[in-house]
């Protein structure tokens, strides 16, 4: 029997990449969605175009909303019906463990109209690049404190 505060490896995995999809799928939409609406020019450089680069600041909420729900999926059907903050901060670091190397692979190694330089990668985007991390990790904790307001019990513990 697995502790209460113990992930589930299985479930964790299967809701990051649920919600790694979703947002990559959401965030690509928007910056069209920001072409189509304003009449930007494309460009070959994904910094260089301006719909992305207009895109950029809406990204760590649209993220954060995006994190909250895969919280929500990992959390539904747990016997304890409110997450430990204690398993909420675990989550979240185990998201971010397997985002950060999975973006560097995705967008900076394997070679696509998206694809960015490491320097582009992590310098070009600042300070977008680290709000999106510290919205994964955050996320679970939000999701909790949320629920836990929702249903009027105390955010401690």
């Amino acid at each position: 029997m697995c502790a209460p505060n113990a992930l589930k490896l299985r479930r964790a995995v299967i809701a990051f990449f649920l919600a790694y999809l979703a947002i990559t799928i959401l965030g690509t939409i928007l910056s069209l969605a920001i072409a189509a609406i304003l009449h930007t020019p494309l460009s070959a450089e994904p910094l260089a175009n301006q719909a992305y680069v207009l895109s950029e600041p809406f990204l760590p909420v649209l993220n954060l909303l995006v994190w909250m729900a895969g919280s929500w999926f990992y959390f539904k059907d747990f016997p304890q019906k409110r997450p430990g903050l204690e398993h909420s901060v675990s989550l979240g670091f185990f998201w971010l463990v397997i985002a950060l190397p999975l973006d560097f692979v995705a967008f900076v190694v394997i070679k696509t109209p998206l694809s960015l330089s490491p320097h582009d990668f992590y310098v070009g985007q600042f300070p977008w690049i680290y709000l999106i991390y510290a919205a994964v990790f955050v996320s679970p904790l939000c999701y909790t404190a949320m629920s836990r307001m929702l249903e009027g019990s105390p955010v401690r513990s």
